[in-house]
Order: structure tokens, then C-alpha cells, then sequence
């Protein structure tokens, strides 16, 4: 089946990346450009069924990218769909007006782009087809049944091959044997047909020469004896002859016989060596993805406190979450990312409208009212998130359609845990906070699928 080509036009890599997998999704092969100029250059050697162009980008915009496009004729036939979060009428006008087939949002149903592309024939509509199981139960059932396999490859393939191989000899020897006797049997008849001719012609010439009446003397006798024993003595020799011939068919069996046994206990020491290469093989990489995990981790939670005013998960940490998620897709991670949000633990004083704030720094750590967080009793992840990062975990095709769950967990005072310990020597308000400042933080876990 030939796939179609679809060229992604986006200067933002996580949204490239979440077209490509919607469009992966439709059979389409993808190709990737991160601005109007490149996508020109890439059109200048290869060709697409569709662009998904985006309209703001650096350098050349999308709307000026499609007029360029258009005013080519190599290129003028490939339908345009402008791939952007901008909206309104005059926009949509201005992007048909130059040759564009329509508008997609960026937060784009996959039914809708499925319509699409069912109108721009590059899809078949298979809606109605019978459902079929799906891929993961496959995949599913298949990864249980292969302890089992692995448990009877070896005997099967001994027990087939040698099974074969005998079941072949057997039928080489009856057939053997068969035309052996055969042609023996074929060889008597004519030998003892020839004989009773030649008997018959004898009898008629002492007829005529003794006459109807005279009667076979002893000599006559012994003649017709001797001549009805010899077809007896060949078909005995030739009979004799067939066994002999089968003794040695049947030694070269048990040589081949041998021969096979020792070839399939080569093999399945051969296969036995092969499963355990794999298994270490497995094995190590195994190990090397986790250690490429514990090493990410690491990298992530390095400097991860938040000051006093920020909200734990907001706008910078959706973005440094977008960057994780990009990469561990690319990476083929399947599992849960965990977001565990800890609370600082603060030296206050008491605000003018009854509430907590940060005091003066070089205030004395005694003179502080309230040592904790303005959280310390609320353990609810909404009051953690921004309203911006929540729709993020909600709507992004990297946390729905990437096979990798998020889980934020909000702890409380009671079960926040320190990074770092608060010296008994700590003088002023300020250096308490500092240290608040970086147990007040984000902790990520990356735990893969079993």
C-alpha cells in the first residue's frame, strides 16, 4: 500500500509532533518543516498529497508561504490546510483567498481532521467496516503466551524435524522395496512363460515322433521335473537377492537416522544459545533505559524550588513538563509521569489583612509569627495548578495521545518531605527562607509500564 505525504509546517515542536501522531493515525507519512522558507526548499525536490501550514512563524508568515507556493506551478495543485490558533472571518478570507482549502485549529478533533482528509481523498471512510479487536488486546494476549512458546520451542522443533525425517525414510524403503519385488515378480512370469512354451513345443514334437499311443518312459519324466524346478530355484535366488538388498537399505536408514538425531541435538544447543544471547541482550537494555531514566529524573528535579508567591504547577512548569513529554514520546516511554508538589517550610509574619507574608531578611528568625506555608492543611491539586496548566493535562495530544499518564499529587505539611535541613546557626529570616525556597518544589518520577 502506498502511504500519502503530508508536509507539517511549525516553528513549535510539540505541536508538530502532535499533528504527526494524528496524522500517523490515517496512514499519512510525515514530513517536518520549522519555517515557510524550508518548507519552499523542501518543495523544490520532493512532493506531498497535503500541507498543514501554521501562520505565524519566524522570517516568511504562513499566508505569504502559501502565495508563494501557489504562484508555483509545480506546486500550485497540493491542497493547503492553514494549521493556526488564530480565528476570525477575516482571517479564514484571506487564507481561501490566496488558495488555501480551509482552516484547522490547533486543538484540532481528530474526527474533524478525519473529515478532512476523507473530502481531500486521502482516506478511506472504514467507519462502517466490521470493528476489530483491538491492537492491545493483541498485543496483550500475545506477550502472555510467550513464556509458554519460549518453554516448548525446543522440543517442538527436535520432535518435528525428527518425526519428518523418519516418516520420509519409511516411504522411500516400502516404495523401494515394493519395485524390488515388483520387478522380480515381472521377471519369474516371464522367465516360466518362456520355459512352458518351450515345454509345450516338446511335448508336441515326442507326440508326433512316439505317436498317440505311446506313453512317457522315466527320462521324459525327470526332463519335465527338472524343467518346472528351475522357474522354482530363480524366483527363490531372486527373492533372496530382494532381502539382501533390503538389509542394506535399511543399514543406510539407520546411518541417515543417526545422522539427523546428532544434527537436531546440534540445533537445539545452537536455538538454547541463541534464547540466552537474547535474554542478556534484553536484559541490558533493560537496564541502560532505566539508568537513561534515574539520569533524566535527576536532571529534572536539579534546582526545582519555587519561591513563596509562585503556584507550584503554572505556566513555566507546563512548559518544562511539555519539554519532558516531547522527549520521552521520541524516546518510545511508555508509563506515568508523577508530579509530586512538597511545601516549604516559612518564616512569616502576619500581613495587614490577617493573612501571611515573607518578613524583612535580615529580620531575626525569632521575631518570625508562623513557621509553615499558607497551604499546610490542603492537600487539593486544584490549589497547586494554575487554571492554564489544568486545561494542559486536559486537552494536549502529548498527555492523551502519547500512551503516558500524568499524576499530580499534592501534599500537605504533614507529609511534605525536606530536601535540605535548616542549620541550628541560621540567624536571619532570610537565610530560613532559602532554604525553604528549595524544599517549596516540584518532584518528578518517571515510572514505566511493567
Amino acid at each position: 500500500m502506498a502511504f500519502k505525504r503530508a508536509l507539517v509546517v511549525d516553528d513549535s515542536r510539540s505541536a508538530r509532533l502532535a499533528l504527526k501522531m494524528l496524522l500517523e493515525q490515517n496512514d499519512l507519512k510525515v514530513h517536518f518543516a520549522e519555517t515557510g522558507e524550508e518548507a519552499i526548499d523542501f518543495l523544490k525536490t520532493q512532493t506531498v498529497d497535503v500541507i498543514f501550514m501554521d501562520h505565524s512563524m519566524p522570517g516568511m508568515t504562513g499566508l505569504e508561504a502559501v502565495s508563494v507556493i501557489k504562484g508555483n506551478p509545480r506546486t500550485a495543485m497540493i491542497p493547503v490546510m492553514m494549521y493556526t490558533a488564530k480565528e476570525g472571518e477575516v482571517y479564514v478570507g484571506q487564507a481561501r483567498a490566496l488558495g488555501a482549502v480551509g482552516v484547522l485549529p490547533k486543538q484540532v478533533h481528530p474526527g474533524a481532521l478525519f473529515d478532512m482528509l476523507l473530502k481531500l481523498g486521502l482516506v478511506k471512510d472504514r467507519r462502517a467496516q466490521p470493528r476489530t479487536k483491538p491492537a492491545e488486546s493483541v498485543e496483550t494476549a500475545e506477550a502472555g503466551a510467550d513464556d509458554i512458546e519460549r518453554q516448548y520451542d525446543q522440543q517442538a522443533l527436535g520432535m518435528s524435524v525428527q518425526a519428518l525425517v523418519s516418516r520420509i525414510l519409511e516411504d522411500q524403503h516400502e516404495v523401494l522395496r515394493s519395485d524390488i519385488l515388483s520387478s522380480h515378480r515381472n521377471f519369474a512370469k516371464l522367465v516360466a512363460a518362456e520355459i512352458y512354451e518351450k515345454q509345450r513345443a516338446e511335448e508336441e514334437q515326442l507326440q508326433r515322433r512316439s505317436g498317440p499311443e505311446k506313453k512317457y518312459g522315466a527320462g521324459a519324466l525327470a526332463a519335465i521335473m527338472l524343467v518346472l524346478l528351475v522357474p522354482i530355484l530363480i524366483l527363490i535366488g531372486l527373492l533372496w537377492q530382494a532381502r539382501s538388498e533390503r538389509d542394506v537399505a535399511l543399514e543406510e536408514v539407520a546411518a541417515i537416522q543417526q545422522a539427523t538425531r546428532q544434527e537436531i541435538v546440534a540445533a537445539q544447543a545452537e536455538a538454547t544459545d541463541l534464547l540466552s544471547d537474547i535474554d542478556a541482550e534484553r536484559v541490558e537494555s533493560e537496564s541502560r533505559f532505566l539508568s537513561s531514566l534515574a539520569a533524566l529524573e535527576w536532571a529534572m528535579n536539579h534546582g526545582s524550588g519555587i519561591p513563596f508567591e509562585e503556584t507550584a504547577l503554572n505556566e513555566q512548569r507546563q512548559e518544562t513538563l511539555e519539554g519532558l513529554l516531547v522527549y520521552l514520546a521520541d524516546l518510545g516511554f511508555q508509563g506515568t509521569v508523577r508530579l509530586d508538589t512538597h511545601l516549604g517550610e516559612f518564616c512569616l509574619e502576619e500581613s495587614a489583612t490577617g493573612g501571611y507574608r515573607l518578613p524583612p531578611p535580615d529580620m531575626p528568625v525569632e521575631e518570625c509569627d508562623y513557621f509553615g506555608h499558607p497551604l499546610d492543611r490542603s492537600g487539593s491539586v486544584s490549589d497547586r495548578q494554575t487554571v492554564g496548566f489544568a486545561n494542559f493535562l486536559a486537552a494536549s495530544p502529548l498527555v492523551n495521545d502519547t500512551g503516558i499518564e500524568i499524576r499530580v499529587v499534592a501534599h500537605s505539611r504533614t507529609d511534605s518531605s525536606r530536601r535540605y535541613m535548616f542549620p541550628a546557626n541560621l540567624q536571619t529570616a532570610g537565610e530560613w527562607n532559602r532554604i525553604a525556597e528549595q524544599n517549596n518544589r516540584v518532584e518528578y518520577s518517571l515510572v514505566p509500564n511493567p
